[in-house]
């Protein structure tokens, strides 16, 4: 009976260290900043440096303050590339200033992507995402691919991801190649990429 009990201790022991090993750090915030200031201006070239695609240019005109803005793939994998949305604005300033509202309302289980209903309409359709429902006959297309976004710099950067944390994952791995020192960083505390300006 003694074995017996103790095999029982030992087991929820066992279970709890790993409940609580699951549940540390997996908080998106601390995969990547929202937001991050920094001075450095960045362009759709930029992003072609370090292997993103274009897809499409989108029109600017409705989305307030911004500049230009771009739908684009990019993956280390080329055979797993991921969908991205990258808007840029004159200044770290005006992204956050005007480009917050538009980049919240293009992400995450809120996300307003229907075109008629969404405040800058233009690639409202790309970010749909689409599910089979039970039976598996029809989708649902009234979800957003976007889990999340990120500010660095002048540029917002809008992530493929299921939720937050699984785009804020796609937003810091593009970032690294990006912004070379935050791969520097980040290899040296591999449990948590915090961008620095």
């Amino acid at each position: 009976m003694n074995q017996r009990l103790s095999l029982i201790i030992v087991m929820c022991l066992a279970l709890v260290a790993a409940t609580a090993c699951g549940s540390s750090s997996d908080s998106a915030d601390e995969i990547v900043a929202k937001i991050t200031p920094s001075e450095t201006i960045f362009s759709l070239e930029s992003l072609t440096d370090v292997g993103f695609k274009k897809g499409k240019t989108f029109d600017v005109e409705g989305l307030t303050g911004a500049t230009s803005a771009y739908l684009g793939y990019w993956g280390l994998d080329t055979y797993d590339r991921k969908d991205y949305e990258a808007r840029f604005y004159p200044s770290h300033a005006d992204a956050v200033e005007f480009g917050t509202i538009f980049a919240n309302e293009r992400t995450g289980p809120d996300a307003v992507i229907k075109s008629g209903e969404a405040m800058w309409a233009e690639g409202a359709k790309d970010a749909r995402a689409c599910t089979r429902s039970a039976g598996g006959d029809s989708s649902n297309c009234r979800i957003s691919k976007y889990g999340d976004y990120v500010i660095y710099g002048n540029m917002i950067l809008i992530c493929q991801g299921r939720d937050s944390a699984t785009s804020l994952e796609q937003c810091a791995a593009l970032l690294e190649q990006l912004v070379p020192e935050l791969a520097v960083w980040s290899n040296t505390n591999p449990s948590h990429l915090a961008l620095a300006g």
